[in-house]
């Protein structure tokens, strides 16, 4: 599953969710300052400051840019 880290009124974090709505794929969605501070998103992705970041079974793919290279190499797309 897929997890997107994000914030609220982020473009890029509507269009990943669009995708993944549209290819059947099953994602969480966690808004900043809702679901993780921060302090947490620094932890979980340091030397990150890009939003959104996704995580796909335990792995980090990147940003929403940096996921969709993974989908189409992966030829989910």
């Amino acid at each position: 599953m897929f997890t997107i880290y994000g914030k609220e009124e982020c473009p890029m974090c509507f269009k990943i969710k669009t995708v993944l709505e549209l290819l059947g794929k099953d994602y969480e969605y966690k808004e900043l300052n809702v679901d993780y501070t921060e302090e947490e998103f620094e932890e979980k992705f340091p030397d990150t400051l890009a939003l959104p970041q996704i995580v796909f079974d335990g792995k980090h793919l990147g940003d929403a840019n940096q996921t969709l290279k993974y989908l189409k190499e992966h030829k989910v797309i």
